[in-house]
């Protein structure tokens, strides 16, 4: 089960041809948003508010994946940020 990193409104939920195959992208305010592709379904659409920790789908093997994943992404004014200072991990 994929769930949101953090609150925000649903922009994004549908299939991504190019790469992610199904895609769930959320704005989280100020330019930030978080980004959860190749998933098997997805339980949430367009305009829906979310709360951390709210289910988004099911992980999976669409897009361009190879085996079941998830691809997970923090963007911030649309471009691709190291997410591990946000999850307290090292980067």
């Amino acid at each position: 089960m994929i769930r949101a990193a953090s609150s925000g409104t649903v922009t994004f939920a549908g299939e991504e041809p190019k790469r992610f195959g199904r895609l769930v992208i959320i704005d989280h305010g100020n330019g930030w948003q978080s980004a959860y592709g190749h998933l098997s379904r997805i339980t949430v659409k367009k305009g829906d508010p979310i709360t951390t920790g709210e289910r988004l789908g099911l992980a999976g093997q669409a897009g361009d994946a190879d085996r079941p994943e998830l691809h997970f992404e923090i963007r911030h004014d649309g471009e691709a940020v190291d997410p591990a200072p946000f999850l307290g991990l090292k980067g």
